[in-house]
């Protein structure tokens, strides 16, 4: 996303247009900056503070006169906010393994968001403009942590392949389990179990705590719901190996 909107800015034509003008005394004169010149105002070396927060005020008050989501004034807004969110972007992917992607464009949402806040104009400024950007990613990225991904389709996939390419399906049938997982009662009366067939050691530890001695207590095995309803055996175990397939 952040390369993106860098690739856009490095196209001459964009670079050197002009898109602020800024007071630059009391008589009230003004200078055209373009893109590249806004830029280097605000993070070049020769940069003054007071002239660059007057610079982010009148970019700012220009995104905020355009009502167009698309318009360029918006995008210049998000380029020059990248330095400051780079870093963070960086730490984020580095503490919390988030994907780098998915944390830029939850900064430039929040940056659209903050623009197209209501009170933007009464409120808005560029360090309250990063402080969003900078929450949210971090929430996001704090949320993704309670997400845990499974890559079991994956493998019941493989399997598969591997056992049609090897031609003996007939043979390997004793090394899969089918899967029944009951699902809870609904409104709707919908219920349905979900069924699969998959390789034992692609389950967790608690799937097997019903599969083999018959003598093992019922409260151990695996069963995401205890209460028994119409049409399910209360002892019907939900692993059991596979048949072998005609």
């Amino acid at each position: 996303m952040f390369t993106s909107v860098r690739q856009h800015f490095d196209e001459p034509r964009v670079r050197e247009t002009v898109f602020v003008n800024v007071s630059t005394d009391t008589e009230g004169s003004t200078v055209g900056l373009t893109a590249a010149e806004t830029y280097e105002v605000l993070y070049g070396s020769a940069s003054s503070p007071p002239f660059a927060a007057a610079v982010w005020e009148e970019v700012l008050r220009t995104a905020l006169s355009d009502h167009d989501p698309h318009s360029t004034p918006k995008l210049l807004v998000i380029w020059l906010t990248l330095p400051r969110l780079t870093g963070t972007v960086h730490r984020i992917c580095t503490r919390l393994r988030a994907d780098r992607s998915d944390v830029e464009s939850e900064m430039v949402l929040a940056l659209l968001e903050e623009l197209a806040a209501p009170d933007a104009p009464s409120h808005l400024s560029d360090s309250s403009l990063i402080q969003a950007a900078r929450t949210r990613a971090w929430h996001f990225a704090r949320a993704g942590l309670r997400e845990f991904s499974s890559t079991q389709v994956e493998f019941v996939a493989q399997d598969r392949a591997v056992a049609a390419s090897d031609g003996e399906a007939d043979a390997a049938t004793e090394e899969y389990l089918d899967v029944r997982v009951d699902r809870p009662e609904s409104p709707d009366g919908l219920h349905a179990p979900l069924r699969f067939r998959v390789r034992p050691q692609h389950l967790h530890k608690d799937a097997f705590a019903d599969t083999g001695n018959r003598t093992t207590d019922d409260s151990t095995r695996y069963s995401p719901y205890r209460k028994p309803h119409s049409g399910r055996q209360v002892h019907s175990r939900p692993v059991h190996p596979a048949e072998r397939r005609a």
